[in-house]
């Protein structure tokens, strides 16, 4: 009786922070959609813009830690509830807002707000199942969340075009606090863990400890390679780039999009599965590298690509960034439950840093390469060459990481094996 109820509270808290992680991602994939909008609304240059995905990544990244620690400590339920009123905030003040400070402030909240979700879908993953099913849970909650951009695109997008997209976005406010009350109500209450502590020695210890194995270094730096091209194209500039360099209309350009979530959402569960099964991680991750190096090279240097053919690539980008659980799942077999949620957030830490350094480098080369054209409210215009020039700077991000998570990796066996 006693594993049936614990079992059964393992599957509400998993549950809840998976709802949790799908309502955020909603709020993190929104800039995008109504990118024009966002920038004739706050007067945003390109590199302005990137802010609204790289300062939502920057504080999501600095604070995984402290968030692996209060999970630890404080349980799920506790932290989830606390950070969607905070991602409620940050939503609020976005749409009410004016200045762009308000606007990168707003994206701050939200960031703050989401650093727990996947975490905490990864703790208790990793510590409420079994080895053999932890993967899947893992790749599971992925899967869930990822949903969220698939759901809410094309009815955001059909919204935004019959209202605006500060009634948008009050919508998803709304959306927001449902949410926060079902929550409250169906997850389980958990006790407070008073060995899980904030003490920087007890942080510096889990910090050390990744930095210490190779391994570990590798698969972090690899969680970046799958990460990035996702979170750059999906959440601030694939809409546009598609409007621009394949003359799609917004909502074709945004369903399009999107379509790297449906690879994703269905091999988050498929490719855990199969490399678990067949004792292939490692394998799964080097093929993905490779796949994912030449599906960014056909979609920016490929010009007639036809809509399917945009679909089956951007599928295919999906389903290559999904192994960032392989990398995960390796992960945590270095970790135990005291300290599961720190050294996974010190590993997510350098996935969302690489992913918010490289989204900021985009916006950038955009207004580094931009050729003087203005809109009649005088809002910068990129042509397709320039959007082509900051978005091969993924490529090389993505190339040149491998490399060196590979060298770290042979490294991190030579270090084994002296030990």
């Amino acid at each position: 009786m006693n594993k049936t109820k614990s079992s059964a509270h393992a599957y509400l808290a998993w549950g809840g922070v998976a709802l949790f992680f799908l309502y955020q991602y909603i709020l993190r994939i929104a800039p995008g959609i109504v990118e024009q909008e966002l920038r004739s609304a706050f007067y945003m240059t390109a590199n302005d813009f990137s802010t609204l995905g790289s300062f939502f990544m920057f504080i999501y990244a600095i604070v995984q830690i402290p968030c692996g620690i209060l999970i630890d400590r404080l349980g799920v339920k506790r932290v989830v509830l606390s950070s969607i009123m905070l991602c409620l905030c940050g939503n609020c003040l976005l749409f009410m807002g004016n200045t762009l400070w308000e606007a990168q402030i707003s994206r701050l909240f939200m960031g703050l707000g989401s650093a727990c979700a996947y975490i905490g879908c990864m703790k208790v993953a990793a510590d409420s199942f079994p080895s053999s099913t932890r993967g899947f849970f893992m790749g599971a909650g992925l899967t869930l969340g990822l949903f969220g951009p698939l759901l809410a695109a094309k009815p955001l997008v059909i919204l935004i075009e019959n209202t605006n997209w500060r009634y948008a976005f009050t919508v998803l406010t709304v959306m927001g606090v449902i949410l926060w009350f079902c929550l409250l109500l169906v997850m389980p209450k958990e006790s407070v863990d008073r060995k899980a502590t904030l003490k920087w020695d007890e942080i510096k210890a889990s910090i050390v400890h990744v930095f210490k194995t190779h391994t570990l270094i590798c698969y972090a730096i690899m969680t970046t390679c799958f990460y990035a091209p996702l979170a750059v194209i999906a959440d601030l500039w694939g809409v546009s780039f598609l409007m621009n360099h394949f003359h799609l209309d917004r909502s074709n350009a945004a369903n399009v999009t999107m379509q790297i979530y449906v690879g994703a959402a269905v091999s988050s569960l498929l490719i855990p599965w199969l490399c678990e099964r067949y004792n292939a991680n490692n394998s799964g991750i080097l093929l993905s590298w490779i796949g994912m190096v030449f599906s960014i090279m056909l979609l920016l240097y490929t010009d007639n690509l036809s809509t399917t053919g945009l679909i089956l690539l951007l599928v295919a980008i999906g389903v290559f960034s999904s192994s960032e659980i392989l990398c995960f799942g390796a992960s945590s077999h270095f970790t135990v439950p005291e300290t599961s949620g720190t050294i996974l957030g010190v590993i997510n830490t350098f996935n969302i840093l690489g992913s918010a350094s490289i989204m900021q480098i985009v916006g950038f080369l955009l207004d580094y390469k931009w050729n003087g054209a203005l809109d009649e409210q005088g809002i910068r215009i990129y042509s397709s060459i320039e959007y082509i020039f900051a978005l091969s700077s993924i490529l090389i991000f993505v190339f040149v990481l491998g490399i060196v998570a590979f060298l770290f990796y042979k490294s991190g066996k030579k270090q084994d094996q002296a030990t």
